[in-house]
Formats: structure tokens, sequence, C-alpha cells
């Protein structure tokens, strides 16, 4: 055979044997220290220094410290409800005398049947004036009566309810002194044009103490308010 031939087999059996060995690759491998691995400690962050608290600021919180609060007196409050219920009640039955007094006085002049129409007429407007005005008065009192008690806790609660049940009560006595005055006017006048007497002495005298009423009533209305604002506040 021909010798090229056999190097060519030589050299084709040994060359990839180098090619393997030139291209292969040696991988080193490094041990791990697990000692590397563990956390460090991590020291403790030293405490904060907040700084002081400035001066102006000091100043305003004690300045709002003292400033002067008014407190509940638990006991002046359940002795004003006290008062102020029995002096409630004393004019419910003032008020219902009246009107009793006034329809007995117009049964009686029915009755007579000389007292004249004016007189009948103003008697049964007053009566059933009289009579709407009590039931208003029954129904303002009785709200604030069924729900006042005693309890110190309620003290605070039971005044307010009864500053505003006064204050619709007053309200009830201006509206009435409105619708009261055309009518005392109207029989005023009519009862001075029978007779033919100067109706100035009259009229002065009734408007005078019907706007006198209305004065009083609205003193006490305001007065009110002032209260019921001081009792809402504590």
């Amino acid at each position: 055979m021909d010798k090229s031939v056999l190097e060519n087999e030589d050299t084709s059996s040994v060359e990839p044997h180098k090619l393997e060995t030139e291209h292969s690759i040696i991988v080193k491998t490094k041990q791990i220290d697990l000692a590397s691995l563990a956390p460090k400690n991590s020291s403790p962050e030293p405490d904060k220094e907040y700084p002081p608290l400035d001066d102006n600021w000091l100043a305003l919180s004690q300045d709002w410290q003292s400033q002067p609060y008014e407190k509940a007196d638990v006991q002046a409050l359940l002795k004003l409800t006290k008062k102020r219920t029995l002096l409630a009640k004393s004019l419910l039955a003032i008020d219902i005398l009246a009107t009793v007094g006034l329809i007995i006085a117009l049964i009686v002049g029915l009755y007579l049947g000389d007292w004249g129409i004016a007189t009948i007429a103003y008697l049964a407007f007053a009566s059933l004036g009289s009579i709407i005005f009590v039931y208003y008065e029954i129904k303002i009192r009785l709200r604030i009566w069924q729900q006042c008690c005693d309890s110190p806790d309620k003290a605070v609660a039971n005044a307010i309810a009864g500053v505003e049940s006064s204050i619709k009560y007053i309200k009830l006595i201006k509206l009435s002194c409105w619708l009261l005055l055309p009518a005392a006017n109207w029989y005023i006048y009519v009862m001075l044009k029978e007779s033919e007497k100067s109706p100035w002495p009259p009229f002065i005298v009734m408007n005078s103490f019907v706007i006198v009423m209305w004065v009083i009533t609205h003193w006490f209305h305001k007065k009110r308010h002032k209260e019921l604002a001081k009792f809402a506040s504590l």
C-alpha cells in the first residue's frame, strides 16, 4: 500500500485526540468559606437626641393650660331645674284656672242673655284662645317633665331642656299678645261707641298693658337664650 495513505490514517487517528486535549476546559473549584456568609453583627444605632422644645411653644402650652374654664355646678343646676319646674307648674295651674273662669263667664253670659253681643263675642274668642293656649302649654311642659329626673349625670341635659321649654312658652305668650291686641281694641271700641264716652283712656290703658307684657316677655326671651348658650358650653 502507499505510505501516504497510511500516514494519513495515522494522523487522522491522532489529531482528534490532540484536538480534544487542546480545546478541553479546566474548571478550578474554589472552596467557599461558610464563616464569611454569616451575617455581620450590626451595632445598634445610638439613641437619637431630639432637639429641645422651642421656648415659644412651651410658653404657648402653659398659657393654654392656664386658661380658665367654667365647670358645671351639678347641685346648682338641679336646684335651678326644680325651681323652674315648680314655677312652670304654677303658671300652668293659673292658666287653667283663667281658662275655666272665661268659660264659666261665657256660659253665665249666654244664660242671662243681657250682656250684649260684643261681650259674648269677646268672651267666646277669649275662651277659645285660652283653651288653645293651655293645650300647647301642656304639650310643651309635659315633654320636658317626662324626661326630667334628679340624676346628677343628666343635670346639664335637663337644664338645657328646661330652658328650651321656657323659650317655647315665652314664644307662645308673645304670640298671644299679638292676637289679644286687636280683639281687645275691637271690644273697647264697640263698648265705648255704645256708651258715647271718649275711647282714648281705655285704649291707652289696654294697649299699654299688652305692650308692657310683651316687652317683659321679650326680656325673658333674650335672657333664656343667653342661658341656653351658657349651658350648651358646659
